[in-house]
């Protein structure tokens, strides 16, 4: 085993009410090499909260948060990143609730994942974002609204964000390079989640961090032809009534060695990744 690399999943979820929680995922990850991992707000109902209750948005907050302080217990380096994914607000118009409520409700876990920021408790806000499943264009406006509330927010408290999007490519890219370039958010600040390769050319070279998601077959492949330009990500659920949904952190770091050890990439080229690339993001050193 090749020992010593900087490995590094820049987004992940842990569930501690149905799934192997933080203490555990972060034992599998290290055990891996695994050194870097970002911990991000599930939706309310995957913890038995409710949605569209304020309350129960800042209990899934603070469980994101002290998942993240144990996972740094146990050796691993993380950060929280809390925030309403889209699937929240889609689900209160699917209730009945009128688009200005829900905009409304949304408005307000965007400000609450800034206090939090602001007290030092998590260091961005996401995924927030749009759908990626079909809607009608009306709630695909409320949600390009709330992208441009929410980048104004983080502007506002230096928060990174991370975008949950549609996988339309370059369009996709463009568009947000476009938002950020008009709230005018720190570069590499705003992350594309779940980003696909032809992406990454147009989201890099504006300053938008494309990661992707190591799970999906050939993508990885496909990436690297378009330089060291994103960083990677497991989007591990922590669900075990869908265990192949997506890879496990653990996993991700044994692909990225291997990719190493059997020459796809070489040494320089993983640090781009896991070490300057996050490092850009969160400003935080990534020690091999």
């Amino acid at each position: 085993m090749q020992e010593g690399l900087p490995l590094c999943d820049n987004h992940a979820h842990t569930n501690p009410m149905i799934g192997i929680g933080p203490k555990e995922l972060a034992r599998r990850f290290r055990r891996e090499g695994g050194v870097f991992i970002v911990i991000v707000a599930l939706l309310t109902w995957s913890l038995n909260l409710t949605p569209g209750d304020l309350e129960s948005v800042r209990k899934m907050y603070d469980v994101t948060i002290e998942s993240a302080r144990i996972i740094n217990e146990e050796g691993v380096k993380s950060v929280a990143v809390i925030g309403l994914h889209p699937a929240e607000g889609y689900e209160l118009l699917r209730r009945g609730w009128s688009m200005k409520e829900v905009k409304n409700f949304m408005m307000k876990g965007i400000d609450l994942a800034a206090e939090y920021v602001r007290d030092g408790k998590a260091m961005g806000i996401g995924e927030i974002g749009r759908p990626h499943w079909d809607v009608p264009s009306q709630v695909m406006d409320l949600f390009n609204e709330l992208i441009m509330y929410g980048l104004g927010v983080a502007k506002d408290v230096g928060a990174i964000v991370h975008l949950h999007l549609e996988r339309n490519g370059v369009t996709t890219a463009s568009s947000i390079v476009d938002m950020v370039r008009r709230v005018g958010n720190k570069p590499y600040s705003v992350v594309m989640h779940h980003a696909q390769p032809i992406a990454i050319d147009t989201a890099f070279t504006n300053n938008v961090m494309p990661s992707i998601p190591m799970g999906r077959k050939g993508e990885f492949e496909e990436a690297i032809k378009h330089g060291p330009g994103f960083v990677v990500e497991s989007d591990f659920i922590d669900d075990p009534k869908r265990p192949g949904a997506v890879i496990p952190p653990w996993t991700l770091v044994r692909k990225l060695r291997n990719y190493v050890i059997n020459g796809v990439i070489n040494e320089d080229f993983l640090h781009r990744l896991c070490v300057e690339n996050i490092e850009r993001i969160y400003g935080i050193e990534i020690t091999k």
